[in-house]
């Protein structure tokens, strides 16, 4: 069954190709890179590209030959039945031309587009896998539109340069070059004229480039930064409607959408510069063959069919010439994106598996943070923000600046136990423990499980081992087994069944219109916050965990879906190592040990009953919590 829960499978020879890319260095030449396992449609429409411009050299020749039939004078060698004989066949051959020409009209389009979508295809599944590969840091530093933007605009621009780019690009070099050869066969001279033109377009492309480039560069910039606000606003329209902000967002995405709309325009002026001086100097050699080459013929230096001929020739070699200013503005916007595209792919992840890996998942659960630090803001790849506006910029001496969020922090669970970390909100509770299934990597000293440095695990053995039970449970868009299955896709519907009824979800699931195949909408907002909370913690239970992080899991819900997550919450603990982010007494009350972090630091460490005795700081959120509830 498919299912929008799955994530895209990684092609195997994309790394491969990727380091080809690196290697190459040139945007371009890396781009190139993708069109190797498609080299059969490129193949296919560079054939019929070719049998399409070679089909548009029979037309001139056509009528020439035609007009020469028809205004040649009386000869008693050619009569008017020979002529209209003649005149038959050609017609005939134009006709059969014509329905060639209708064949590689469809063919070219075809493979060309089967081309170019097969390489945005593979260039957005790797950019996907990519993505997965970067840590958290990366997703809290960028925005969620710039990232769209990359993936769904960008790579679309950036791969149309093959399909709608290089392929025309080399035809029309080749038809080009056919056409001077022609012409030159017709008159040298005549040709000559016509050329004396082309020195004139290249220095026009010189000079404005350079600007179209500039301007191209800006207007994918604020289209990213559209992206970015439109799904902010978008994920807030609760907050939106809330406070009455409809306008005041509206006006500001108006204003957003202004902007972009003036960047398109200043782009479309310089590029549609660049063409209509093209259009001029292919309107001035077309005079120059009107002018001039009438005067060749009234000296007999050649026919009327054959200044037809040359006029149609001309034509095809104005053609390129021509598109050359359309493609030019394709060129300059595809290279943005494309160096847009390649600059997320060249990011590295701060998470990244050991060289030599524990690839057995740890069975005993025994967890010790020694002296750990953190940091969010490091000098690596994934903490330079600038996909809004494309500034890479460093970070070294901005990450040695920054605040730590973990200071010098040691802790330790044993294996089965259940240890509390309370504190006041920005403690750094929540980081702490995402420490451990490495969501982020210490900035010094380490995290071990079972004695062995979280660094050093695979990653997929890490993480099969640590399950997470959050406040603001994640659903994702599919059905409810699915959601369930997310962590074991392949489990068999009685164990879906057994963990939804030992996370006390059995009995509502049942009541949803199709069950366990009613379809949850985005992020789960058919269901209440109990309801997605008692789904997380059958997600977790299937999973099975060795170690079981809970961050302020019962703290959203009213005291009646409280009571009954916490009994699931209870069967998911059972004989399992667990880390709990809480504020609520019933919790912390059972925990082994209790934790109290302050600005990073642990400051008191002890039993409920030990911490109250010593009227310290947890004392203090004790009565700060009773004062409040």
């Amino acid at each position: 069954m498919a299912t929008p829960l799955l994530t895209a499978a990684a092609d195997p020879h994309d790394h491969a190709r990727a380091a080809d890319a690196n290697a190459a260095g040139s945007p371009l030449l890396r781009l190139l890179g993708y069109v190797g396992p498609h080299r059969k449609y490129a193949a296919l429409t560079i054939c019929f590209g070719v049998l399409g411009f070679a089909l548009s050299f029979v037309y001139p020749w056509l009528i020439g030959s035609a007009v020469d039939v028809i205004v040649a004078p009386p000869d008693p060698a050619f009569p008017l039945a020979a002529r209209v004989a003649t005149l038959r066949r050609l017609t005939e051959f134009a006709a059969l031309t014509a329905i060639g020409h209708a064949v590689v009209v469809y063919g070219r389009g075809h493979f060309n587009i089967r081309l170019g979508y097969g390489i945005v295809a593979d260039i957005r599944r790797e950019l996907f896998d990519h993505l997965q590969k970067l840590s958290l840091l990366f997703f809290t530093r960028e925005r969620t539109g710039a990232i769209l933007a990359r993936v769904v605009h960008d790579v679309h621009e950036a791969a149309s340069l093959i399909y709608m780019g290089l392929i025309v690009a080399a035809l029309d070099a080749v038809q080009l070059a056919i056409a001077v050869a022609l012409l030159l066969a017709i008159s040298w001279k005549l040709t000559l004229a016509c050329l004396l033109l082309f020195p004139l377009y290249i220095l026009v492309f010189a000079v404005m480039n350079p600007r179209v480039q500039r301007a191209s560069e800006r207007m994918h910039g604020q289209l990213t930064r559209i992206s970015g606000n439109l799904v902010e606003q978008i994920s807030g329209q609760a907050l939106i409607k809330t406070y009455t902000a409809e306008r005041r967002e509206a006006r500001r995405f108006a204003e957003q959408v202004a902007r972009h709309e003036g960047l398109v325009v200043a782009q479309s002026h310089e590029g549609h510069l660049v063409a209509s001086f093209g259009q001029l100097l292919v309107d001035v050699g077309t005079t120059l063959v009107l002018g001039y080459g009438g005067w060749l013929a009234l000296h007999g230096e050649m026919t009327a069919g054959t200044m037809t001929r040359f006029l149609g020739y001309l034509l095809i070699l104005f053609g390129p010439v021509r598109r050359f200013a359309e493609l030019n503005i394709v060129y300059q916007t595809s290279i943005s994106a494309m160096r847009r595209v390649f600059r997320m792919l060249e990011v590295q992840p701060c998470v990244v598996e050991p060289a030599r890996p524990h690839r057995v998942a740890p069975q005993r659960g025994h967890v010790r943070f020694e002296d750990v630090s953190f940091r969010y803001r490091q000098d690596c790849d994934e903490s330079r923000v600038g996909l809004d506006d494309d500034r890479d910029t460093s970070t070294a001496s901005l990450a040695r600046d920054a605040p730590c969020v973990l200071d010098h922090v040691t802790l330790e669970a044993r294996p089965g136990e259940l240890i509390a970390v309370v504190g006041p909100s920005g403690a750094g509770k929540t980081t702490l423990l995402s420490l451990l299934p490495r969501l982020y990597d210490v900035t010094s000293g380490r995290v071990l499980i079972d004695g062995v440095d979280v660094r050093d695990y695979s990653l997929t053995a890490l993480r099969a081992a640590v399950g997470i039970v959050q406040q603001e449970s994640f659903i994702f868009t599919g059905t409810v087994r699915e959601n369930i299955a997310y962590g074991r896709p392949d489990a068999a519907d009685e164990e879906i069944e057994a963990a939804a009824r030992a996370a006390y979800a059995h009995e509502f699931i049942t009541r949803l219109g199709d069950g366990y195949d009613t379809r949850l909408g985005e992020r789960g907002v058919n269901l209440s916050g109990g309801q997605r909370q008692r789904i997380s913690i059958a997600r977790a239970l299937l999973k099975d965990p060795r170690i079981l992080i809970l961050d302020e899991a019962t703290s959203s819900l009213d005291a009646e879906s409280e009571a009954i997550v916490q009994r699931a919450l209870e069967v998911l603990m059972r004989s399992r190592t667990c880390l709990v982010i809480a504020h609520r007494l019933s919790t912390i009350r059972k925990a082994d040990r209790i934790f109290v972090l302050d600005a990073g630091r642990v400051v008191e460490c002890g039993t409920h009953r030990e911490l109250l005795a010593r009227d310290g700081a947890y004392t203090r959120l004790v009565r700060h919590q009773a004062a409040v509830g």
